[in-house]
C-alpha cells in the first residue's frame, strides 16, 4: 500500500471516529464529503486494475482542486459562524412544536403527487409497451421508460415518501389517513422499483433518514452506520445470487484486476468507485475544448428542449476517452469540461459556501423545508465522486416542488424556547 492510500484511509478513520463524539452532527457539511473523497482517493491509488494509470503531479493537482475548493468554501462559512448561536441536535429533536404544518393540506398534497405519479406511470407504460422487470428486453425498456415533461412525475416517488414521513411526524391521531399515505408510499416505491431504476430510491431513503435524524431520537450515528453496513451486505448478497461465480470471474478478467481471483467478488464495488476518478484524470489530460456551461446547467437546455439539438449540432460525446465499460467521471468533470481550471475551483468553492450557509441557516432557524433542501444537496455532495446530479432537470424539479408544497402547507414556524 502506498503513502497516499495510507494517508487517505487514516483520514477516513479519523472522520469516522469524530462522528462517535457526543452531540456530533453526522450530517455536517464537510464530514461525509471528506470521508467519501478520502475513501475514493485511497482506493483509486491502490491501482488494482489494469485500466488504471499512474497520474502525473499536474493531474493530481487538477483532480484535487475541486474537492479542496469545496472544503475551503465549507470551512470559510464555518469560521464565520464559529461564535454564532445555533440550536443543538438535542434541541431540534426534543422540540415537538417547532414545525406548524397544516395536516389536511399536507395529506392533500401527497394524494395529488401520487395521482400525478400514477398518471405518468400509466402513460409511459403504454408508450414503452411494458415495465422493465417483466420485459423480454429489460435494457431497451428501461431506456424507453420515460417521456419528456410527463416523465418528471415519476420522480414524485421521492416527494411522496418524504411528505408521508412528515405527515407521520406531525399527525398521530388520524390512523385512516396515515394508512392511506403509507399505501401511496409503498405503492410508489414498488412501482418505481420494478422499472429497475435505483437512484431515486436511494435518495428517497436518504432524505427520510436525514429527516428522522434531525427530528427524532430514533436515528443516531450507530443506526446510520449499521444501516449502511446492512445495505452494502444486502446488495452484495443480491449481486452474488444474480451474478454467480462465473460472472464474477468474467468481470474480474474484463477489469484486468491485479489481485488474486479468490477475491474476484470485490471487483465490481472496487471498479464502481475508482473508475470515476480514473476517467476524470484521463479526460483532464485529453480534453481539447470547453463547452461553456452545457453540462453544468443541464436542466436549462433540457427544460428548453434544445439539449439534444445542441449535442448533435456540436457533435458532443457524452462519455469521451473511455477505456473500459465504466462511464462516469465524478461531478467535477462537468465543471472542468465546461470551464477548465476556473470551473473546478470557483464552482466547487461557491458550492461549498452555499451548502455550508444553508446548513447554518437551518441550525439557526430550523424549518422542515430547509431539512428537505439540505438533505437533497447533501446526497448530491456525497455522490460527487460518481457524477453531478444538481444540474439535472429531475433534481431541480424536486427542489421546486418541495419548496412549493411547503409554501402550501406551512404555517408560521415557532421558535424553540
Amino acid at each position: 500500500m502506498n503513502l497516499i492510500s495510507i494517508i487517505s484511509f487514516i483520514i477516513c478513520i479519523l472522520v469516522l471516529l469524530s462522528a462517535f463524539r457526543p452531540y456530533a452532527d453526522v450530517f455536517s457539511p464537510g464530514r461525509l464529503f471528506t470521508f467519501i473523497w478520502a475513501l475514493a482517493i485511497g482506493l483509486t491509488n491502490l491501482k488494482f486494475s489494469g485500466f488504471q494509470h499512474e497520474w502525473s503531479t499536474e493531474i493530481w493537482i487538477q483532480v484535487l482542486i475541486g474537492p479542496l475548493a469545496f472544503l475551503i468554501g465549507v470551512l470559510l462559512v464555518y469560521a464565520i459562524n464559529l461564535d454564532k448561536e445555533i440550536y443543538s441536535i438535542t434541541a431540534l429533536r426534543s422540540e415537538k412544536n417547532l414545525y406548524d404544518i397544516n395536516k389536511n393540506k399536507l395529506y392533500l398534497a401527497v394524494i395529488v403527487l401520487f395521482l400525478l405519479f400514477l398518471f405518468a406511470y400509466v402513460v409511459i407504460y403504454i408508450k414503452a409497451g411494458g415495465v422493465t422487470l417483466f420485459s423480454a428486453n429489460p435494457g431497451k425498456t428501461r431506456r424507453e421508460f420515460t417521456m419528456f415533461g410527463i416523465g418528471l412525475f415519476l420522480h414524485n416517488v421521492l416527494l411522496i415518501v418524504f411528505f408521508t414521513t412528515v405527515y407521520y411526524l406531525v399527525e398521530k391521531e388520524n390512523k385512516v389517513k396515515r394508512r392511506i399515505l403509507l399505501f401511496t408510499s409503498v405503492s410508489s416505491l414498488v412501482l418505481y422499483g420494478i422499472t429497475l431504476q435505483r437512484y431515486q430510491i436511494f435518495i428517497t431513503l436518504f432524505l427520510v433518514i436525514v429527516l428522522l435524524y434531525y427530528h427524532t431520537y430514533k436515528i443516531k450515528f450507530r443506526f446510520i452506520f449499521l444501516f449502511a453496513v446492512v445495505v452494502v451486505i444486502f446488495f452484495f448478497i443480491v449481486s452474488s445470487f444474480r451474478a454467480g461465480e462465473i460472472l464474477f470471474y468474467v468481470l474480474y478478467r474484463i477489469s484486468k484486476m491485479k489481485f488474486s481471483p479468490d477475491y474476484a467478488v470485490f471487483t465490481e464495488p472496487y471498479m464502481y468507485v475508482v473508475m470515476n476518478l480514473e476517467n476524470y484524470a484521463r479526460s483532464i489530460a485529453k480534453n481539447e475544448f470547453f463547452t461553456l456551461g452545457y453540462y453544468t446547467f443541464d436542466f436549462v437546455t433540457a427544460l428548453g428542449g434544445i439539449k439534444h439539438w445542441i449535442s448533435d449540432y456540436f457533435n458532443l460525446v457524452e462519455t469521451p476517452y473511455l477505456v473500459s465499460i465504466y462511464n462516469t467521471y465524478s461531478a467535477f468533470w462537468n465543471f472542468y469540461r465546461d470551464f477548465g481550471l476556473v470551473g473546478i475551483f470557483f464552482i466547487p468553492f461557491l458550492g461549498g459556501v452555499a451548502f455550508s450557509s444553508l446548513y447554518y441557516s437551518f441550525r439557526k432557524q430550523p424549518t422542515l423545508l430547509k431539512i428537505g433542501i439540505y438533505s437533497m444537496f447533501l446526497f448530491a455532495v456525497i455522490f460527487s465522486f460518481f457524477n453531478s446530479i444538481i444540474g439535472f432537470l429531475w433534481f431541480v424539479y424536486n427542489l421546486f416542488v418541495l419548496a412549493l408544497i411547503f409554501k402550501f402547507i406551512n404555517k408560521d414556524s415557532k421558535n424553540i424556547g
